[in-house]
Order: C-alpha cells, then structure tokens, then sequence
C-alpha cells in the first residue's frame, strides 16, 4: 500500500527495537522536526532516523507541539503520567529541556493540545475532565467541559478560534476556545472517537472505533459519512491536496495511511 504523509500523526513511522518501547502513542510537527512519544519517552525524527529527546520518568501518552510566536518560544507539550496514581503534564523545548511539570490528575492525561494564537492549552483526561491550563507556567483553571468517559482527543483549530473534544463515550464536544462550557454536543459515532482534525475553513472531522469517519461544520451539522472503511479508524488528518486522510487500528503502526477520501 502506498503510503501518504498529510500530518504528524500519520506520519509517525513505527520505530525500532533500540528506540520506542511499546507503540507510538502520539506525534506531532515543530516546524520542520516531528516528534514522537512512546512509554520510552519523546523522541524526533522519522524511521530509523530516531533521536531520542527525553524521557521525563512517568509514562507519555500525548503529544502537541507549537512554533516560536511574538509571546511564546517554540515548545512541546506532552501528557501521560502513572495509570491511577497521577495524570500530567509537561513543556519542553524542542531539544528537550524541561521547562516546567504539573501533576493536574488522578489518573492518566490522554490528549493535550496548545493554541496556535494564545497562551493557552487544554489536556483531556481519564476521568473524562477537560483541564484548561495558562501557558508557560501550566496552571491549571476550572472549565466545564467534560465527557463521560476518558478524553482521547483535543484540537483546537489552526486560528485559535474553536475547540473541539472527543471520547470514549462516542461524543464530541464542540465550542469557541474561550469558552467555559461546550456550545455544541455531537453524538452521531456509535463507539469511542478517537480522532479529530480541523479544516483551515472549519469543517471538523471525526474518526471511531465504528469504522466510520464523519465530518460536520462548527455548529455540528452532519455534511458527510465515510463507511466500510477497513476497521476502526484511530487517524484522520486533511492533506494538502484538499483530501481526508485517515488510518485504520490494527495496522503495522501509525505510520500507515490506510486511504483517502475526496472531500464534499
């Protein structure tokens, strides 16, 4: 199968035996570089060009990344912790000095995300909370959304402006980015979601363990379902070319893009 690289995540190839201990949980792009996370901890690169980046002595599940801006450095965010005892979080340089720690849960941290246009990040965890965090210091404020169940999935879109959550209980949370509460409540997927990934025109696309992936426009409104697609979908990302690329559980790795499908 040919393989396509529309976004970090897709791009992850699957690591070897000297690097990455277990599966690759999570990538993502600082500028030019990808990173990778694994229960080893953070590395850069791609394939067997691995270096590794830091192992930060708890268990990395979730990755985001950030370009340099007028108001931040460039900087990576990673979330994870140890499985019920504590749930954190972690900024650190793209060469991997740590820059600063926080203990924000009881439990794991599933999904983090930072804002491309405000100091500002969201980490979803175990318990199903959605945790808003002050960017660089990581403290943490109190915020309503939340799902009712882990949180795997957390975006926000490339302008800043929109926010969007998803879990294993099959929902997707949806609203402005400063919001307290979620405006908007999609329950279309009939299992877990997975995997989210914004438009540059706003369309949000979901993808889960039913097989499916669907795409909505911000207020939630069903435009499009992809079905039969090879399995439960645990990728999805938009390529350049204007398609939706995704990849299917089960596969080598993350690293395969299993197909792609035209857009409406």
């Amino acid at each position: 199968m040919k393989r396509c690289w529309p976004a970090a995540l897709l791009a992850a190839c699957v690591a070897t035996p000297h690097a990455h201990l277990g599966p690759i949980t999570a990538a993502t792009n600082v500028g030019e570089r990808t990173f990778s996370c694994s229960q080893a901890g953070v590395f850069a690169g791609q394939g067997g060009d691995l270096q590794f980046v830091v192992d930060l002595g708890w268990r990395s599940f979730a990755l985001a990344g950030r370009v340099a801006s007028s108001r931040l450095p460039a900087m990576l965010m990673v979330g994870g912790g140890e499985p019920a005892r504590n749930g954190k979080v972690a900024l650190l340089t793209p060469e991997g000095a740590v820059l600063v720690q926080a203990r924000i849960a009881d439990d794991l941290v599933y999904a983090v995300a930072m804002s491309p246009t405000a100091a500002l990040a969201m980490a979803g965890c175990a318990d199903g909370r959605l945790v808003r965090l002050a960017l660089p210091e990581l403290s943490a404020t109190a915020t309503s959304w939340r799902h009712d169940g882990p949180v795997v999935a957390v975006i926000f879109s490339a302008d800043g402006a929109w926010l969007a959550s998803a879990g294993y209980d099959g929902k997707i949370s949806l609203g402005p980015a400063d919001a307290d509460m979620p405006t908007v409540a999609i329950v279309d997927h009939t299992a877990a979601v997975t995997c989210l990934a914004w438009s540059h025109d706003h369309l949000l696309a979901s993808g889960s363990r039913d097989g499916k992936l669907r795409l909505h426009d911000r207020t939630g409104r069903l435009l499009r379902v992809w079905q039969r697609l090879g399995g439960p979908v645990s990728a999805v990302a938009f390529a350049a070319d204007g398609k939706l690329a995704y990849g299917i559980a089960g596969g080598p790795g993350v690293a395969d893009c299993s197909g792609v499908v035209a857009l409406p």
